[in-house]
């Protein structure tokens, strides 16, 4: 059932074994029947390639009985596209193991939230459906940011979002793939009675700033359409004019910069919106922890700017003033100069395993190795989540961890 479940979603076996971190020889003969799965991996690739459990545990003789189109992952149709290719296929693969695994970790430490699933069906009932798609995403947005207490203070929530996100159960990852063409995506991971939500947003050459808005956007999606659609995916530099992409630009836009945020920048700031200057720009993007296209565009909406202003503005260049006013523009070796401190975690989150490289979020590294402080997992399986070897975790955790 394997074979037939990876030539429906068009991945190459050896790839999807080197991307997991298996023996390319042993994954050949769970490939060909030649050798069940153990039970250990069928979760996880129940989870990576989007099938029941019960597929992974089909034996050869009953696969013969079921056509591929039976059995072809929802999320895999959304990655067939034209415009996406092998690395957008293997980005998601990574992706999908690394959700499993904070998931997992999540269990054993019986910290897994599900205040996600009510709140996404108290969304869908209060949206008007017969409302422009535009006005959908802002009265989902405006419950969602009520209801998550994201307005208090009328200040910026880069900084709050994504924990806000994570106590309500929805997976968050960031991580940077080059070679993917991928700026976001949404779906669901886990089996039917346990799945859960996860967003991610491609880091590559992308701001913190961009990025805030990119994974608000996902959270559009998750709530509309991941559930029925398998995924959904958002390619860089990509505008579209489908119904869920105007609903999900509007939800971002709205939760991101909403009109009481800006008023407030502007106010504590001085700045007058008919009268905006490169600096004032930069720190109305380091206060309100939107990128400019995104912050303009709400500014436009809110009628603080006409768009011959919001145009004008956007042509500002505020690369070089910007990392004056947050740290979130700085880079690690700006970051390092200005504080002259190296952040504790630099080094030590690359995994080994896989044959492309993640860096692992610090917070799951924090609880990975929690659990073993605490006995509940063993060196092997802090290892796995880790995704290294037994070695580097030595080198790298010991002190952190004496359990090891």
């Amino acid at each position: 059932m394997l074979q037939k479940i990876l030539e429906a979603a068009g991945i190459e076996s050896a790839s999807c074994a080197n991307l997991l971190g298996i023996s390319p020889v042993i994954f050949s003969q769970w490939v060909v029947g030649q050798r069940p799965i153990p039970e250990s991996y069928v979760g996880l690739l129940a989870t990576v390639l989007g099938v029941p459990s019960a597929e992974m545990r089909m034996t050869p003789k009953q696969a013969k009985t079921v056509s591929s189109a039976d059995i072809t992952p929802a999320i895999w149709y959304k990655f067939r596209g034209e415009d996406l290719g092998p690395a957008d296929r293997e980005c998601a693969i990574l992706i999908r193991q690394l959700a499993f695994f904070i998931n997992e970790t999540e269990e054993i430490a019986q910290k897994r939230a599900i205040g996600w699933e009510s709140l996404f069906d108290d969304l869908r009932r209060a949206t008007d459906k017969q409302a422009p798609p535009k006005e959908q995403g802002r009265q989902a947005a405006r419950i969602f940011a009520e209801s998550r207490g994201l307005l208090q203070g009328a200040r910026g929530i880069g900084d709050v979002f994504r924990g806000n996100l994570r106590s309500l159960g929805i997976l968050v990852v960031e991580n940077a793939f080059p070679d993917s063409k991928l700026e976001g995506c949404s779906f669901f991971v886990g089996q039917k009675s346990a799945e859960r939500p996860c967003i991610f947003a491609n880091s590559f050459k992308s701001t913190w700033f961009r990025r805030n808005a990119v994974l608000l956007h996902e959270v559009a999606h998750a709530i509309f359409d991941a559930a029925n659609d398998g995924a959904s995916v958002d390619l860089s530099n990509s505008e579209s004019a489908d119904i869920s992409e105007v609903r999900a630009q509007a939800f971002a836009q709205e939760v991101i910069a909403a009109k009481e945020i800006l008023r407030h920048a502007a106010q504590r700031n001085h700045i007058n919106w008919n009268q905006v200057s490169p600096r004032d720009l930069a720190r109305l993007v380091s206060e309100v922890h939107a990128e400019p296209k995104t912050l303009l565009g709400a500014a436009a909406d809110a009628n603080f700017i006409d768009a011959e202003l919001a145009k004008q503005y956007s042509e500002y260049d505020i690369s070089e003033l910007l990392p004056q006013y947050s740290e979130h523009a700085l880079s690690t070796e700006q970051y390092i100069k200005k504080f002259s401190q190296q952040p504790e975690w630099i080094g030590r989150r690359t995994t080994t395993v896989p044959s492309r490289t993640l860096r692992l979020p610090s917070s799951y590294i924090e609880s990975v190795l929690q659990l073993v402080r605490d006995g509940e997992i063993s060196r092997g399986k802090c290892a796995e989540l880790l995704m290294i070897d037994e070695d580097t975790l030595e080198q790298r955790f010991g002190e952190l961890a004496p359990a090891l």
